[in-house]
């Protein structure tokens, strides 16, 4: 592969037709990546010339979803640049497009075209009816031997037309993509059609608009899904009917379920990437994992920081074959970063799931904070998901709705010896002097002496006693935040619940 040097330009140009695909993201990564390894600016622009898709709403969270992750931009529709604007609708109304389409015509590399759909379909219904496949079907519009006199003439009688593309008819176009290694691939300018570059509204089509804005804006490489390697020769025989200077292409590979059956969808998968900042997942470990889909540093490496990924990011190390998306692994790493952070940041960070959960004022009191901040190191290792906070904790400030009995009962006892327990339980809670943690344990250690019990037959009622559950944070340190008063009420209840 030849080496890059800088500085690079590269793009990110999402169509705000729904929430962005965590895919999306991950492609913006690999340009953001390349971009600042290499040395160069990362653009963002708005490619919303699909009237019929586009989604009120959708940029807004586009650009969000991407600053969430840590992806920003040095030029874009929110902050403008030296090329502005970076929305195709504005852009369009510039004039810009259709004038490039309008040179194509003129240089004779386009053609306006006057088939309507319904001529079209007549055209593929001819083509079978010879006995040839439908899907080998290759629209070449009869216009394009027309002479000028004859466009004139069908565009003066009010007709709407298209222009198209006039792909040769014999011979290939070839590229070189750096994902798989420089090789070359070719394509057949028979197994082409004409294209429409642009609609009989005025509006661009993705392949005349968005090659126009790269040429314009200056982008140097053109790092996208491998969904677009089919249309790349189009945009090669565009480039050169501009006379303009090839960028360099890099496809990046698709990202696969979890099974490996299909691509991630929108439709059958959860990868909404506002999703995951809803769930509780950390950007730092979405950055992380994004980068891993498709890119690899060694065979072990995982866990890195931003400023390492930076460092050995190289497009030569992103891989042609598909990612496979592992939601476990995902996870597993939130975990990790999670359990990485401080309590405060943690206390910091679920607070708006609390609050959200009705357990906290909103704003967050100081004495709120003060609590949330004693809780944190009790479901520290526990945390995958920060939206699992207000579960975990919900008993720390809620009563126990209600006992199960077959719950305070444990192994091996029966209703009455766990009712001496509890029993005892709330008359020890009343005489400790120190409500600690080491004091608690010192306690109840000593009545588990005293009715000839195993550990986890007296701490397993207690901890159903005070939380209602059977899995809950370590015992002591729950009973020493929980305080006195309300672990003596719940044991009471608990008691009351076997009488």
């Amino acid at each position: 592969m030849a080496e890059i040097t800088g500085p690079v330009r590269v793009r990110f140009a999402p169509s705000p037709t729904g929430y962005l695909h965590i895919g999306g993201v991950r492609t913006a990564l690999f340009n953001w990546l390349f971009a600042h390894h290499y040395g160069g600016q990362f653009i963002l622009r708005l490619e919303d010339t699909d009237e019929k898709r586009f989604v009120q709403g959708a940029a807004d969270d586009i650009m969000a979803s991407l600053r969430w992750v840590g992806v920003d931009w040095d030029e874009g529709p929110d902050i403008g640049g030296p090329h502005a604007p970076y929305v195709q609708s504005q852009r369009k109304d510039l004039g810009i497009y259709q004038h490039h389409a309008e040179q194509l015509v003129a240089s004779g590399h386009a053609y306006k075209c006057f088939v309507n759909a319904e001529e079209e379909e007549a055209m593929r219904a001819a083509w079978a009816a010879k006995g040839e496949r439908p899907e080998r079907f290759r629209f070449r519009g009869p216009e394009r031997d027309w002479t000028p006199e004859q466009v004139a003439a069908a565009e003066a009688s009010g007709r709407p037309y298209t222009i198209r593309l006039k792909v040769p008819l014999d011979g290939a176009t070839s590229f070189s993509d750096l994902i798989r290694g420089g090789d070359r691939i070719t394509i057949n300018h028979a197994d082409l059609y004409d294209l429409v570059l642009l609609k009989t509204s005025g509006m661009p089509t993705y392949h005349l608009a968005h090659l126009v804005d790269d040429h314009l804006m200056g982008i140097t490489h053109v790092i996208r899904g491998e969904e677009w390697v089919p249309s790349a020769p189009y945009h090669i025989l565009l480039y050169q009917a501009f006379g303009w200077e090839l960028p360099i292409f890099a496809h990046v590979p698709n990202i696969m379920r979890q099974d490996g059956k299909g691509k991630l969808s929108k439709r059958k998968d959860d990868v909404s990437t506002n999703r995951f900042w809803e769930r509780g997942y950390l950007p730092e470990a979405m950055f992380n994992y994004l980068a891993l889909q498709g890119w690899s540093y060694d065979d072990k490496t995982e866990i890195m920081s931003r400023d390492e990924i930076v460092e050995r990011f190289t497009i030569d190390r992103v891989l042609a074959s598909p990612a496979r998306w592992n939601p476990d692994k995902l996870k597993d790493m939130n975990g990790i970063y999670i359990r990485s952070m401080s309590a405060a940041e943690i206390a910091d960070r679920i607070v708006p799931y609390l609050v959200q959960a009705g357990m906290i004022s909103d704003p967050a009191r100081p004495e709120d904070l003060s609590y949330v901040l004693q809780l944190v190191p009790l479901i520290h290792e526990r945390l995958e998901e920060l939206q699992q906070a207000p579960e975990l904790l919900a008993f720390f400030f809620q009563a126990v709705p209600s006992y199960d009995p077959k719950l305070l009962i444990q192994k091996q006892m029966d209703a009455a010896r766990t009712l001496d327990m509890l029993r005892a339980v709330h008359a020890s809670f009343n005489t400790i002097e120190t409500w600690t943690t080491a004091a608690l344990e010192a306690e109840l250690r000593t009545l588990v002496e005293r009715f000839s019990v195993k550990p986890g037959q007296l701490f397993g009622a207690i901890r159903v006693a005070v939380s209602g559950r059977t899995v809950a944070p370590p015992l002591f340190d729950t009973l020493a935040v929980l305080g006195r008063e309300r672990c003596m009420a719940r044991v009471a209840d608990a008691a009351a619940a076997l009488e």
